[in-house]
């Protein structure tokens, strides 16, 4: 009995060692490829991928290609789970700007608001590129308020305190139009809530529109965001216009790879 109980189940640790491999991979990989690393056949590791995409130990995208599947990122560490959504935003940013002819581009929480990562630049001749130095505003950016409509309400107020102080000082603004700026902030936060995306039509930068999808980990915070933006003429504002729709699809793909829950 005890002879028995040390033999184990082989399929079973024929499944692990082919999840092994592609682990030491850190990336996506055919099938092919998955083979020849485990030395066994196609179809016997097609096989073995179904169980394991079925356990959630691996997942397959679009592009017919394996990799880590999401509950591994409910056990891992928080970084853990940081680098791959990082990883997986930056591919999705790529086939956006080549999808949609406009810059995509991945930002993270930097210190009073978001800061930009990565940016895939549009193949076109002239594009808008957001700068890479310091943090994004929370009141005028799309990015910003894609974090702000889901921070705590008190960590809120301080830094939108803060953005306002710097506002009346800059424009001068009375205590009515600050008002009247606190009163649309909360309009477009309830609007990122609705939507799942964040939005500005020139509110930053005249003639440029913008949208911002949050990417949640499994506790439900933004981690990430990717978002993108071009002159209003080309981009359309739509909530349901042709790129919000494909931005909002790349966040929730990216969540569901890593296991991310939309507080929504």
């Amino acid at each position: 009995m005890a002879k028995s109980a040390q033999q184990g189940i082989q399929s079973l640790e024929i499944g692990l060692s082919l999840f092994r491999e592609l682990h030491r991979l850190q990336r996506p990989a055919t099938l092919s490829e998955l083979s020849k690393l485990s030395a066994m056949p196609p179809s016997k590791a097609h096989r073995y991928c179904v169980s394991l995409i079925r356990a959630g130990l691996m997942q397959q995208d679009g592009r017919g290609l394996y990799g880590i599947g999401p509950l591994c990122f409910q056990f891992g560490q928080p970084q853990t789970e940081f680098s791959r959504a990082r990883i997986l935003a930056i591919a999705e940013a790529a086939e956006l700007a080549q999808e949609t002819g406009e810059t995509a581009f991945v930002s993270a929480w930097g210190q009073t608001g978001p800061t930009v990562l990565h940016v895939e630049e549009a193949s076109k001749p002239f594009a808008v590129r957001p700068t890479s130095r310091g943090d994004m505003p929370l009141l005028n950016s799309a990015t910003g308020r894609a974090f702000a409509a889901y921070l705590d309400p008190d960590r809120l107020d301080r830094l939108i305190e803060t953005e306002m102080s710097i506002l009346k000082r800059e424009h001068k603004l009375s205590a009515n139009e600050l008002a009247d700026r606190r009163r649309g902030f909360s309009r477009h936060l309830a609007d990122v809530r609705k939507h799942g995306l964040a939005r500005t039509t020139g509110e930053r930068f005249q003639g440029i529109n913008s949208f911002s999808a949050p990417i949640f980990n499994r506790n439900g915070e933004v981690m990430l965001t990717i978002s993108s933006h071009g002159l209003a003429a080309t981009f359309p504002s739509a909530w349901d216009s042709r790129i919000a729709m494909s931005l909002l699809r790349s966040a929730r793909d990216v969540m569901r790879k890593i296991g991310g829950n939309d507080p929504g």
